[in-house]
């Protein structure tokens, strides 16, 4: 990280005062904030530890955090997020959150936040899924958030756009399909070709069908499992954390889950994990006080959600981001709508 963005963010005055905002000091003054390298990689961020030296420390004060200084342009919804709603909500699943705000010389957002490093783990090494029981522990969690989140969901504004705003604002799909037919080639098979082929002329109908979702809610956006953090072993009074809030908005919960599965995982992983998965996820939910949502309409929700994402490595190709990323997540996604018979769907 810039040497000069943490001498300014570090600075213990300016950060006790920023600390002081959000939580109740007890008279403790900062002595002195310390960075630590640790084991977090950020794709669009940069993250370090730091060490908290307070004088006379209360228990409500951190000894040790994360910062998290986002890349420039990106990372502005995540601020407002964890000062609004995540201090509303006050969910467990929502990692605690210390102080943030922007860095004047550089533009770039910043947030100092627990530091999960004793407590919690990635759940496996990505590209690898984690466990059956470990992502038992993610959709649990989501159920949880999700449940929370349902009253704001509601609430007209909550988010700024929307899900359904962001299906709509897709006027650029079939360009894009047509210029990333152009570079694939004859490495597209005829099986994904036609599934498209499908698919674009009805997505306008598709969205005024998932307009007619219940159970909106907040939801994360970007819900891969190697966003999360699970308990360690011998934590069992944990609960899995989900990070980086960069894309939450109002939605429905199984937009969350199908981008988890559907997306992200090979078929064979998927056949194996899924159905278990959302039978874990409705328990939760339930559990959590959610009702008049029956398991088949989960089901019929998320087939729903998996056959929208077919935009979704689409919009990635149209972003310009790495054939790495939209690629395969094209293979994945086709081939969890052919096992869902979300064709179907279509009439």
């Amino acid at each position: 990280m810039d040497p000069s963005i943490l001498a300014r963010l570090l600075a213990p005055a300016f950060l006790a005062a920023q600390i002081e905002r959000h939580l109740q000091l007890g008279g403790a003054s900062l002595r002195s904030a310390t960075p630590r390298d640790i084991d977090a990689p950020g794709y669009l961020s940069d993250l370090v530890g730091v060490v908290l030296d307070w004088s006379d420390p209360v228990a409500s004060v951190p000894a040790r955090a994360v910062l998290k200084v986002s890349h420039p342009g990106y990372g502005q919804p995540e601020l407002p997020f964890y000062e609004g709603i995540a201090a509303h909500l006050g969910s467990p699943v929502i990692p605690r959150f210390f102080a943030g705000g922007v860095d004047e010389p550089t533009g770039r957002t910043w947030l100092l936040m627990e530091d999960l490093s004793e407590s919690h783990m990635r759940p496996s090494e990505a590209p690898l899924p984690p466990t059956l029981e470990r992502n038992g522990q993610i959709v649990e969690a989501l159920a949880r958030f999700h449940a929370a989140g349902r009253d704001l969901g509601q609430a007209p504004g909550t988010g700024g756009t929307t899900l359904w705003d962001r299906l709509r604002a897709s006027d650029w799909q079939d360009g894009a399909w047509q210029r990333l037919q152009a570079q694939a080639g004859d490495a597209l098979d005829e099986r994904t070709r036609d599934m498209y082929a499908r698919f674009l002329p009805a997505f306008a109908e598709l969205v005024e069908r998932a307009d007619q979702f219940q159970h909106r809610t907040l939801v994360h956006g970007d819900a891969h499992v190697w966003n999360w953090m699970v308990p360690r072993d011998g934590n069992a009074a944990g609960v899995a954390k989900l990070i980086d809030w960069d894309g939450w908005h109002q939605g429905v919960g199984v937009w969350d889950l199908s981008y988890m599965m559907a997306v992200q995982w090979d078929r064979r992983v998927r056949a194996r994990f899924e159905m278990p998965l959302l039978d874990r996820y409705h328990a939760a939910l339930v559990a959590s006080g959610v009702s008049g949502y029956p398991r088949e309409a989960l089901q019929q929700d998320y087939r729903l959600a998996v056959l929208l994402h077919l935009r979704t490595p689409l919009a990635r190709f149209a972003r310009g981001m790495s054939a790495y990323v939209w690629w395969p997540q094209i293979g994945r996604i086709a081939d969890a709508v052919e096992d869902l018979d979300c064709l179907d769907l279509l009439g």
